[in-house]
């Protein structure tokens, strides 16, 4: 990274240290859904570049299309009679989520979301899609029995059921062209206000909507590149 007494616009880059064809895209990124907490797993942590142990917490999200992540930091602005000036108070900050996923073969975007989740108790069942002896479906925080179905097999369209009343969690993950690990986050107790499906006359895919409410994000310490920062040539320039 250039320093400002550095800036030369028709010799430098701004952003120095950049190779070419490395860049971040849709195709390097992984979604994939767990636990509601990182805490249900105990000691157990994506270690290297996630690796088998992510196999047993969190299955992948397939087809999807659209994901977008944001945050919404709450202030308050004061000011002071006799001034013209302001302070502000920093208030709450409330994380959301939207997925859009296309209908194919295979589990559904809610089925899909609580894979790791299990109820083998009848008269409901929800078995989990990642196998019963994964992590965690082991591990659940409050094993709930069922009462209103959300759905059967591979179809999970009921968002009355009160399996939607139990968290999830979703990870994701970023690497680059060279599938170098940038960086992962854990969105912890995940609920979902909204779903929606949609198609039309004409179309040729039926589409799934879902809004997700999350209540913390965690960054998830993994193998990963180190920080882009001052590059060799200018760490000789400034003699760092």
């Amino acid at each position: 990274m250039a320093r400002l007494s550095q800036w030369q616009p028709y010799d430098r880059y701004v952003q120095s240290g950049l190779v070419d064809g490395q860049f971040l895209n849709a195709s390097f990124t992984l979604l994939a859904a767990g636990p509601p907490r990182l805490a249900n797993i105990g000691s157990l942590t994506f270690a290297g570049d996630v690796g088998t142990a992510g196999d047993d917490i969190v299955f992948p999200l397939g087809i999807v299309q659209n994901f977008n992540l944001s945050h919404n930091r709450q202030f308050n602005r004061v000011w002071e009679i006799g001034s013209e000036r302001s302070f502000f108070i920093s208030g709450r900050t409330v994380g959301q989520l939207g997925l859009s996923r296309i209908m194919y073969h295979g589990p559904s975007l809610l089925r899909v979301l609580y894979a790791y989740y299990q109820d083998l108790f009848p008269p409901t069942l929800v078995p989990s899609v990642i196998g019963a002896n994964n992590i965690g479906a082991l591990t659940v925080a409050n094993a709930h029995n069922v009462k209103i179905p959300p759905g059967y097999e591979n179809m999970y369209l009921n968002l009355a059921s009160d399996l939607f009343n139990q968290p999830v969690g979703l990870m994701a993950y970023f690497r680059d062209s060279n599938e170098d690990t940038v960086g992962s986050i854990y969105l912890e107790a995940c609920y979902l206000p909204n779903h929606t499906l949609a198609t039309d006359a004409q179309g040729t895919v039926i589409q799934e909507n879902a809004a997700v409410q999350f209540e913390r994000a965690l960054p998830v310490a993994v193998s990963a590149l180190a920080l882009v920062g001052l590059d060799a040539a200018d760490q000789e320039i400034l003699g760092v």
